[in-house]
């Protein structure tokens, strides 16, 4: 048995270029340099090189990259009890920065020259930067299909003398199908439906069954979920939770399954709260008002930082920039934070520009480590009812305020501290959220007090440059830019701005992300990096023929499924064709289907769902702790993992630590955006599904699934239909049931009862059905 996880994730190389220039250089300079840089060598050490490092001191090599463990700075920098010395000498760095070493260790210490890159002609000429071209599907190929999509890829075929293997059988494609919409195992009698549908459209109503299904929603929720890094914590040292998150992940989930236009879709997660305005300004509803509230915890859910709001706050608004850059546009750019973008045509300039826009946002705090002493509560959640509504309420919470504040200052006078001490528990009660008790209140973002923001040179807050004005991106050149009025913070502009009908990257990432899903990898192989130093795309014809159509059918993501999923490239088997794999040995164009692995959340679905035990209904909010019990801190964070029998994009994921079954099959880091999910294998993966509780008392509900059938024979049918959507052969039947007969003998014998030695000998055989890798393999 073949299980796979996932091997330890490396950053790439734009992100440790980064995090050494805003955590690593920064502290040496400012910290090692003066004893250990330049002509001042202390105990024969340097740190103002990556040799000086290398070649150490009088106690060694102070840096092997690669490994922490036996890097003699991370020692020293952590206090360690083998440390021969203790650096800095004063006071311990804090917890953050010496992660931060870790990491940039762990990763191989690059040290990049510091040179600060400039907007040059090259740049902008690059292919992402271009307007999406008006281009027509070359010419049907002979003896091929004429689907555009199928046309464009027949191209390639014929100028790489490539040649399509088979199309899928009908049972393969019914399971893929159900997989890629929905995230489900099909049953015996969906399957069977469609193989007993002739008609010539059976295809095409299976789809659109699927793309109609609640559970559509679940499985592409899912894929947008991973790249706005979704978690149902803040992210700061201790981690608190954030139970209105479920919110925004409703949203995402309930926006797939409308088909909202993914421009829509953009603004609203952008500048949800300003369109809320407009809703209620121009007689919308209140249901929409809070739906567009919502879609901006989008922006709330940017990571936080320390322990007390607005503290370490350029991080979490470069953590806000980088998102929309990435999600949106496929851009990075938060390396233009300290000098202009090395490789693309981002300027420091840029990134200030929209470090203004949102730093004019007030973002909503879940709490933090005071948060035990009631400094620092929650606070600044955005009311999902309008002012007008919210505004008696309001009035009566204010009052209430004041008259509890009237009573403290009257008991001080008498000193009866029991009472005082009362009257401040309901008053910090009322203060806890800044909003009346009866207000439903989003995580999610509103406008503050806008205004322009100094450029920090070299990323640095405390060394403030020239302001720069608030304005939009302009290193794509597109025309007519529009102004960011005084007062307001340009968050509805650069929504405007980024769901342009000419803009060229929407569009161009987006289908690129779907198609990705489709088939396993994208036109262009990095989706959340189309600048210099991504992949070019395989098929830059096709991707603009996707982009546009995309755009002119109203930016509709369920007409962009249909199209693929009709293709006759996304319908061809997985069968292997030596000549075409000598040539083109990574299936960049698409001769095969690739064979996949599921997903982890697909896999623990689809678990559940032939145990039988899977519940399809929404769940509520997470059980986590009565509110007034939290205090947790740096060194006690919250962590918790919460048993779920409903679909795994519901469970309760953290940022300070991941679910373990996600993490175990690849599963998404809810600290960045991840563009893609590995797959990999390590022997950690059997072990579990081989000793885990969970799989095991799925086999056992499994098993007793099988008890429907009436004879050996029939179970071992059922059994691969239930778990592999196809009927076994008869050489399968015959094995399995002589398993069955011997292990099932060898318990009587074992003096087992009849009733228990029967399910123990059907559990065993449901456990190794499921352990096949035909279970969690797509063909």
């Amino acid at each position: 048995v073949v299980l796979l996880v996932p091997r330890a994730a490396r950053a790439d190389e734009e992100d440790l270029e980064f995090l050494f220039e805003t955590r690593i250089r920064p502290v040496l300079v400012q910290t090692c340099f003066r004893c250990h840089g330049g002509d001042r060598t202390a105990r024969g050490l340097r740190v103002d090189s990556r040799e000086g490092l290398l070649k150490g001191g009088k106690s060694g090599p102070a840096l092997v990259p690669g490994k922490p463990e036996e890097s003699l700075l991370l020692t020293a920098i952590e206090y360690g009890d083998e440390a021969a010395v203790q650096m800095p000498p004063d006071k311990k760095l804090p917890a953050e920065t010496i992660a931060a070493f870790a990491t940039w260790i762990k990763n191989g210490a690059p040290w990049p020259e510091a040179k600060p890159g400039k907007s040059t002609f090259a740049h902008k000429a690059h292919w992402a930067y271009q307007p999406i071209k008006a281009v027509e599907p070359p010419a049907e190929p002979a003896g091929w299909s004429d689907h555009p999509l199928d046309r464009f890829i027949a191209a390639g075929w014929k100028s790489h003398n490539l040649h399509p293997v088979v199309t899928a059988d009908r049972r393969a494609l019914a399971r893929r199908l159900y997989f890629d919409l929905i995230g489900l195992p099909p049953t015996p009698g969906e399957i069977e439906d469609f193989l007993s549908d002739r008609s010539a459209d059976a295809w095409e109503k299976l789809i659109d069954r699927l793309l109609a299904s609640p559970q559509y929603g679940e499985r592409w929720g899912r894929h947008w979920m991973d790249v706005v890094r979704y978690a149902d914590t803040a992210g700061d040292n201790a981690d608190y939770p954030v139970p209105e998150a479920r919110l925004y992940r409703d949203y995402i989930i309930d926006s797939f399954n409308a088909d909202k236009p993914y421009d829509q879709f953009v603004r609203e997660q952008v500048a949800g709260d300003l369109l809320a305005a407009e809703t209620i300004a121009g007689a919308g509803t209140r249901e929409k008002f809070a739906e567009q509230t919502i879609a901006t915890g989008f922006l709330a859910l940017s990571r936080r930082y320390a322990t007390a709001p607005y503290e370490l706050w350029h991080l979490t608004l470069e953590d806000t920039i980088d998102t929309v850059g990435r999600a949106f546009l496929g851009q990075t750019f938060k390396c233009a934070r300290c000098h202009d973008h090395k490789f693309d045509p981002v300027t420091q300039e840029d990134y200030y520009a929209l470090y203004g826009v949102f730093a004019g946002t007030q973002f909503p705090w879940a709490g933090g480590e005071e948060y035990a002493s009631k400094q620092y509560g929650r606070q600044f959640f955005a009311p999902l009812v309008p002012p007008a509504d919210a505004a008696p309420l309001r009035t009566a919470h204010d009052e209430k305020v004041k008259q509890l504040e009237e009573q403290i200052r009257t008991l001080d006078a008498t000193g009866d501290k029991d009472k005082i001490a009362k009257i401040k528990g309901e008053l910090r009660e009322l203060l806890r959220t800044g909003v009346p008790t009866r207000v439903p209140c989003a995580y999610a973002v509103r406008d503050g007090s806008a205004g322009d923001v100094p450029l920090q040179q070299k990323g640095d807050p405390a060394q403030p440059g020239r302001v720069v004005p608030r304005r939009l991106p302009e290193f794509l050149n597109l025309s007519p830019q529009e102004s960011i009025p005084a007062g307001q913070s340009g968050r509805l502009q650069l929504a405007r701005w980024l769901t342009r009908a000419d803009h060229p990257l929407t569009a161009r990432v987006m289908v690129n992300r779907i198609w990705q899903q489709h088939f396993g990898k994208g036109l262009v192989a990095t989706p959340s990096n189309f600048g210099t130093r991504g992949d070019v795309p395989t098929h830059p014809e096709l991707l603009d023929w996707l982009a546009r159509r995309f755009v002119e059918r109203g930016w509709s993501i369920k007409d962009m499924h249909r199209l693929i999923l009709t293709s006759h490239v996304w319908r061809l088997s997985c069968n292997h064709h030596e000549e075409n794999a000598a040539a083109d040995p990574d299936n960049r164009f698409y001769w095969r289907s690739d064979r996949r692995r599921l997903d982890a959340e697909a896999i623990r679905d689809a678990l559940l769902s032939v145990a039988g035990t899977l519940d399809l209904a929404r769940p509520g909010e997470h059980p986590f702790p009565d509110i007034k019990t939290w205090a947790w801190t740096q060194h006690k964070p919250f962590k918790d993992v919460y048993p779920s029998s409903h679909r795994s994009v519901y469970l309760m994921t953290q940022r300070i630590q991941r679910h373990p079954f996600l993490a175990l099959f690849d599963g998404p880091d809810t600290n960045t955006t991840t563009e893609k999910r590995s797959s990999s294998t390590v022997p950690l993966q059997a072990l579990f599904w081989m000793n885990s509780p969970l799989v095991q008392e799925q086999a056992d509900r499994f098993a007793r699934r099988l008890t429907v059938a009436q004879d050996a024979p029939a179970r071992v049918r059922l059994a691969f239909e239930l778990a592999y959507g196809r009927n076994p052969s008869p050489a399968e039947v015959e094995r399995f049931v002589d398993y069955a007969t011997r292990y099932r003998d060898e318990l009587l014998r074992a003096g087992g009862d009849e009733t228990r030695t029967w399910h123990e000998t059907w559990t065993s055989i449901a456990r190794a059905i499921l352990s096949g890798n035909e279970f969690i393999y797509l063909d």
